[in-house]
């Protein structure tokens, strides 16, 4: 990609979520999608006999691809926001109601990154105002082993507790929403379980935490982080440990602790921070 062209895509985001935070849709949509259209022509990076080409966000996400698909061909990266171009038009065109076109945009995102719980999520949304709840669930379900922070997973329940209200499954519903508060606090979320106790009483009341766990297995809904996401940022970090690259091993820690909360990484993580502080004072003298 000339870097025209990739300031080009940078700038014409920038315009655009400031077009869509003042409601402007259509001129947002126009601007996004101009954008793609120059981006088309002049693409990124291109696909060989030796290369598959990604936009992934994240180390993580790289990571977790390749444990996945165990590539044959060399990965290489976009290095400019091309998957964050279609997402943003994907998620106008849905604003808009214009859901063939969501639908399209996220699809041509998750093309570039289909690892990005984001990108994801907005597709599952699509779907969920198109009026489908089933497949909604469905779709949240294929994204818990992409899951890396604890928002993300946050997100996830919040999904789970919005298809057991639309069921009618006010404790469960419940469940998932307090489950969902343990990852990350959203005070709807809190004004919606304070809502759903005043209308339905004794039909809503919170299960207890094994319960909970029982009615995710009852419904094939994993119950809490993805373990095998969780080994992988563990194992990742460690090898980096030993390789004596401590910024790429503590990311990846951060990562499985950021899920778990395990003491144990979090004892590791303190040693580092310190090991850290004591070199800093050591070269200060």
């Amino acid at each position: 990609m000339r870097q025209e062209t990739k300031e080009m895509l940078v700038t014409a985001q920038e315009k655009t979520r400031e077009l869509f935070k003042d409601r402007k849709l259509e001129e947002a949509a126009a601007c996004i999608r101009q954008a793609i259209e120059e981006m088309e022509k002049d693409p990124p990076v291109s696909e060989d006999e030796e290369c598959i080409c990604f936009d992934f966000k994240t180390a993580m996400e790289e990571v977790i691809y390749r444990q996945e698909e165990k590539p044959k061909k060399k990965v290489r990266l976009a290095e400019a926001p091309v998957s964050n171009a279609y997402l943003i038009s994907g998620s106008i065109a849905m604003e808009l109601k214009d859901y063939a076109t969501a639908l399209k945009r996220l699809e041509q995102a998750m093309d570039w990154n289909p690892i990005n719980p984001e990108i994801a999520f907005e597709y599952a949304e699509v779907v969920k105002r198109m009026g489908s709840v089933d497949q909604f669930l469905e779709l949240t379900r294929r994204i818990f082993p992409h899951i890396y922070s604890p928002s993300q997973l946050a997100h996830a329940y919040r999904n789970v507790g919005y298809y057991f209200e639309k069921k009618d499954m006010w404790s469960e519903a419940v469940g998932a929403f307090m489950f969902s508060l343990g990852y990350e606090t959203v005070p709807t979320i809190q004004q919606e379980l304070m809502a759903i106790a005043k209308e339905k009483g004794d039909q809503a009341k919170a299960p207890a935490l094994a319960d909970f766990e029982e009615i995710c297995k009852a419904n094939d809904i994993p119950f809490g982080p993805d373990p095998e996401l969780v080994g992988l940022a563990i194992s990742h970090g460690m090898f980096f440990l030993k390789e004596k690259d401590g910024l790429r091993g503590e990311y990846f820690l951060r990562i499985a602790h950021g899920l778990t909360k395990d003491p144990k990484i979090a004892e590791l993580l303190q040693a580092m921070e310190q090991q850290k502080k004591e070199a800093e004072e050591a070269s200060e003298e």
